[in-house]
């Protein structure tokens, strides 16, 4: 068996690393640390189920015979795996880019200078001709940006840039990644911002604020994103958006948004661009910017709509299990229907629910025939049809089951899971 794992405090290069080497070594499971950051929490609480992860408190190191460790080169930073520090004959892998110091002994390693540890391990992955989808590569893309602060750091190498450009070309969406990564502003960008602060419009759209703000820029501006993000944390603002234009006959639209019922993604996407519920661009060719300033308003207009409500996402569960069934039997078919969670119900009465958690805290025969109801989590969070999917965002971040049952009148009548507020979020 072979698992891969890395620090404490999960930052997105930890988490990229993390989902890469289960790329490079087929086969081995991410073993993601407890503590995490909160903006990588809130990115797993709804793509957790694209990547093979499991977490730190469901991985059995019983069996392991091969460790791979990415991002750091201390037995201190990992998440209680002292136990394989004194394993004879097991194999250790390292990647890290930090060159200082470290007490992990490796049986082969990748210690190389880098803005980022994903940059390294892209690098063998390219090698490798490794295959990845479009959401992984934004993974990576965030790892690669987060750790060189959008390769911008003194720390960034020509190799992180030429990572960047790989990823984008393997279809990475900046659209995603600006929605969970932390930004800063430099002069330019704070200028700007006074600015955007002092000419905005504000207008009320079905209850939520959102601020319009049209400014000329000069050519080689750059991170504008950034600019209308912190424009609209400092209105306290639903959602922003900036149109910026030069001399030419192109606008830059972008847009911000949060956890609101306003999706800026689809309303970019109406001038041509593309994004997520929490963030959009565009570029608009026209002659008058100031017609797209008018197109953009009307749009906004347009939006007014209620909010989507959780009945209108949720879903049939995949797997009813039944209290009386045997632990072994519960996880069989967990495997077979490729789920990582199931409710377990008498009929349409909801009596708990099981997860790989759970199901892998049976180790000894008798545990393993034991039923399900003796290890099924009876206190959870529930969603109610009527409830804006927001709430169920919300508490997706908060359980780590990734299946939040639906309940109306006392009984089950669906779930919501990751892949219901990923088909919602990206409008698939």
């Amino acid at each position: 068996m072979q698992i891969a794992t890395t620090h404490v405090n999960t930052d997105f290069d930890a988490l990229a690393s993390l989902v890469a080497a289960t790329f490079i070594y087929p086969g081995a499971v991410g073993v993601l640390p407890t503590q995490i950051q909160p903006k990588v929490r809130e990115f797993l609480a709804i793509h957790q189920d694209l990547f093979r992860l499991k977490l730190r408190n469901e991985a059995d190191l019983s069996e392991v015979t091969r460790l791979i460790v990415v991002d750091t080169n201390h037995w201190d930073r990992l998440d209680r795996m002292h136990k394989l520090e004194k394993e004879d004959g097991l194999e250790v892998i390292l990647w890290d880019h930090h060159m200082q110091g470290g007490n992990i002994k490796a049986t082969w390693q990748c210690r190389q200078e880098a803005g980022a540890n994903i940059t390294l391990m892209l690098s063998e992955m390219r090698r490798r001709g490794c295959a990845f989808a479009p959401m992984q590569a934004t993974l990576f893309l965030m790892g690669l940006y987060d750790d060189t602060g959008n390769l911008t750091y003194p720390s960034t190498t020509k190799d992180d840039a030429y990572a960047a450009g790989y990823l984008l070309d393997n279809g990475a969406d900046l659209n995603v990644a600006a929605a969970y990564l932390s930004i800063s502003l430099d002069d330019d960008q704070t200028e700007l911002l006074t600015l955007m602060l002092e000419s905005s419009k504000v207008l009320e759209v079905s209850g939520y604020r959102v601020g319009v703000s049209f400014l000329p820029i000069e050519r080689g501006m750059n991170m504008l994103a950034s600019v209308v993000t912190k424009y609209k944390e400092l209105k306290g603002l639903d959602a922003a958006f900036g149109i910026f234009c030069n001399e030419s006959d192109r606008c830059v639209v972008i847009g911000r948004g949060g956890g609101t019922g306003l999706d800026v993604g689809a309303v970019v996407r109406k001038l041509g661009g593309g994004g997520h519920p929490a963030a959009g661009s565009a570029m608009v060719k026209s002659e008058h910017p100031a017609q797209v300033y008018r197109h953009l308003i009307d749009l906004i207009d347009l939006a007014k709509r209620p909010a989507m409500l959780v009945g209108g996402i949720m879903s049939e569960p995949q797997l009813c299990l039944r209290a009386g069934i045997s632990i072994l039997e519960a996880r069989a078919l967990l495997q077979k229907k490729h789920v990582h969670a199931a409710v377990v119900t008498d009929q349409d009465v909801l009596l708990g629910i099981i997860s790989d958690a759970e199901v892998n805290k049976a180790k000894s025969d008798s545990q393993l025939r034991a039923p399900v109801k003796a290890f099924m989590k009876t206190k959870f969070a529930v969603l109610h049809p009527a409830q804006p999917v927001g709430e169920a965002l919300r508490l997706m971040k908060e359980e780590e089951v990734g299946l939040l049952p639906v309940m109306a009148q006392d009984r089950l009548v669906g779930v919501v899971t990751r892949a219901d507020l990923m088909l919602h979020i990206y409008d698939l």
